[in-house]
């Protein structure tokens, strides 16, 4: 694969804790162990599932200008994710986020801190970066900045997919900007004002683009092209260890295979394997070499039985 993925939006420093997650409440106190630091946020999430099933990938975001930001840089270099886009904060520490993993089911609770003075990316790519992308993928955070992109995307052709997590008016407008959708259930039912998955496409599909995609969490996904039959792809079976970062798993996994040439339903069904694997590793992401045998895989038939 020579095309490349431009991925805007967050990055941060983990901090995983195992917990009975139940038991964590007021006044209550458990002990656990050290916790497991590891380099993530949506954003990057997705770039670096990408990047160990092969894609060529851009980050586009803001790092801090501490020990943690250039703890955050190495990571990317070492995934051969290319940082030209990259902006530093001077002066400002890394976002960093403390994620609470239920030791038995694998469910987490995320606290995430930044500093009130952390700058957002200014939006500009460098040609350079712009002459390797076939496509964006935005992590729904970082908007103004991803407004930016995307209208400047637009003009360029280069098709986008985006994640959305809070529905304000700018990420409906971003919504209305992307060929490609691929939101939570609560964000889809908020803006449809019903669960029912056909009232959730039918909206995502009334703001604009072409292919839309609710993610389930346990129950799988449900997707349409517009004006289109109704695609429903069940969760894939996993040993869950940790269930952060699954869906940016699904969304690299679905970007991956569509600039394969999967069709809709096997790209969905692809990303949904790609999400399992990520819960079945703590953390984030899930293992390179796993992702990499599993990308081996994308164009086969069974993905679809």
């Amino acid at each position: 694969m020579t095309a490349g993925v431009l991925c805007v939006g967050r990055n941060s420093v983990d901090f995983v804790f195992d917990v009975d997650l139940a038991g964590i409440r007021p006044d209550a106190k458990q002990r656990t162990n050290a916790p497991v630091v590891l380099i993530g946020g949506q954003c990057v999430n997705a770039a670096a599932t990408l990047a160990a099933l092969g894609a060529p990938v851009s980050y586009v975001g803001v790092i801090g200008g501490d020990a943690s930001g250039l703890g955050v840089m190495e990571f990317l270099r070492e995934r051969r994710i290319a940082v030209d886009a990259v902006e530093v904060a001077r002066g400002i520490a890394n976002p960093c986020a403390y994620i609470l993993v239920d030791r038995d089911g694998g469910e987490r609770s995320i606290v995430e801190t930044a500093s009130p003075d952390f700058p957002i990316h200014s939006g500009v790519v460098p040609e350079k970066v712009w002459a390797r992308v076939a496509q964006v993928y935005f992590d729904g955070h970082e908007i103004e900045a991803s407004l930016k992109i995307a209208r400047d995307a637009q003009r360029r052709g280069v098709a986008m997919t985006t994640d959305v997590e809070v529905v304000t008016s700018e990420t409906l407008v971003l919504l209305a900007l992307v060929e490609t959708a691929i939101v939570p259930k609560s964000v889809a039912a908020e803006i449809a004002g019903s669960e029912a998955h056909a009232d959730m496409l039918a909206a995502l599909a009334a703001l604009g683009g072409y292919r839309h995609v609710v993610t389930l969490g346990a129950e799988g996904a449900v997707g349409a092209l517009q004006g289109g039959a109704m695609v429903t792809i069940p969760a894939v079976r996993a040993h869950v260890v940790d269930t952060t970062g699954a869906g940016d798993a699904f969304h690299a996994g679905f970007i991956f295979a569509d600039m394969a040439n999967a069709s809709f339903e096997r790209a969905m069904n692809f990303a949904a394997h790609v999400a399992a694997l990520a819960c079945e590793y703590r953390g984030p992401s899930a293992d390179a070499a796993a992702l990499g045998k599993l990308a081996t895989d994308v164009s086969r038939e069974t993905w679809t039985s």
